[in-house]
């Protein structure tokens, strides 16, 4: 059997000359037209990749101000994620994936199959690490076959990958996580409502209230937050004793506060290459100068001014602004 380099596989834009790619995490392995990857890449766990980091403050700052595509920070972590990734501000998501996505994604290698030995020499050529050779009588039934191949295989369960995706040859692999999509919506979602009718305001605004009435309004927002995104149907009616009012209103925003936690550790992780992660990673030393601290400050109200929600939720966000701002 001939091998394949991936290295000679050739990506063009033109669909008459497209071979099909290798891209895990999405619903097919390969696509024949690059519209048909994308198509699949943009409901893809890729494409919440994608949109937490340009959740991220930090990158976009680095995107911001990177001149002659040399990023200036102190974490070479993130300028790798610059270098490889670019500018997620400046297209849509489409246009990225045809531009970067789909060659940053892609597997190095064609994934390994089963083949047939024809020869003493074919036996102990190539790379056997990760491989069993076996026997098989051709008179047993097919059925025998397979109960015997896989009495094999259990003895060797402990070698064998848990999660298909641990065979990812990406340079940018899935983490193995449970990860479900509409989890990674869903959190999304909560981070970006929040911003916008919570996070957003307080920066932009300078209040005179006491400490205690901007608790309150909060309180009362992460409520109308997690009942604008549907979180807990089973605690949006504030009805009946004021204990029973009490306690559905906390865990509505118990709840809620859940999904800003993973948010913003899927953003502290997109941030140095590993999605989804929803452990908070360690403390990140500073990542910018004193002089690039001032010039950030520059850009705070450019950076508020964003809106940074997906166009997967926009009509649900959409509905959700109106219940806010209706005082529902």
């Amino acid at each position: 059997m001939t091998s394949i380099d991936a290295s000679q596989m050739i990506y063009s834009s033109n669909n008459d000359e497209y071979e099909k790619p290798r891209q895990k995490g999405m619903d097919q392995f390969g696509h024949a037209t690059m519209d048909e990857e994308v198509a699949d890449a943009s409901k893809s766990i890729r494409r919440w990749w994608w949109e937490y980091l340009r959740l991220s403050k930090d990158y976009w700052l680095l995107c911001q101000t990177t001149k002659g595509g040399i990023p200036e920070t102190y974490d070479q972590r993130l300028a790798q994620i610059y270098w490889d990734f670019g500018n997620v501000h400046d297209c849509s998501f489409d246009e990225w994936w045809r531009r970067t996505g789909s060659e940053l994604f892609r597997e190095q290698r064609l994934p390994p199959r089963v083949q047939q030995i024809t020869s003493v020499e074919s036996a102990i050529s190539g790379d056997r690490a990760g491989k069993i050779l076996v026997e098989i009588p051709l008179q047993l039934s097919k059925e025998t076959v397979q109960k015997q191949i896989n009495g094999i295989l259990e003895l060797y369960q402990d070698k064998r990958p848990s999660n298909r995706l641990e065979t990812s040859t990406s340079r940018y692999p899935i983490n193995v996580t449970l990860a479900r999509l509409n989890v990674l919506q869903k959190s999304h979602e909560v981070f970006c409502l929040h911003r916008e009718l919570i996070a957003k305001p307080a920066a932009m605004l300078k209040s005179n209230r006491s400490r205690l009435d901007i608790e309150f309004q909060e309180r009362a927002d992460l409520f109308k937050i997690g009942k604008a995104l549907g979180i807990s149907p089973s605690n949006e009616r504030l009805t009946g004793t004021k204990e029973e009012i009490d306690r559905r209103a906390n865990s509505m925003r118990q709840m809620v506060w859940v999904h800003m936690k993973r948010a913003k550790a899927l953003i502290a992780n997109v941030e140095h290459g590993v999605f989804p992660d929803d452990e908070m990673p360690e403390m990140t030393p500073p990542r910018f100068s004193t002089k690039q601290e001032a010039q950030h400050k520059e850009l705070e109200a450019q950076w508020l001014s964003l809106d940074l929600s997906s166009s997967l939720s926009e009509k649900k966000l959409a509905l959700a602004r109106r219940i806010h701002y209706d005082g529902n």
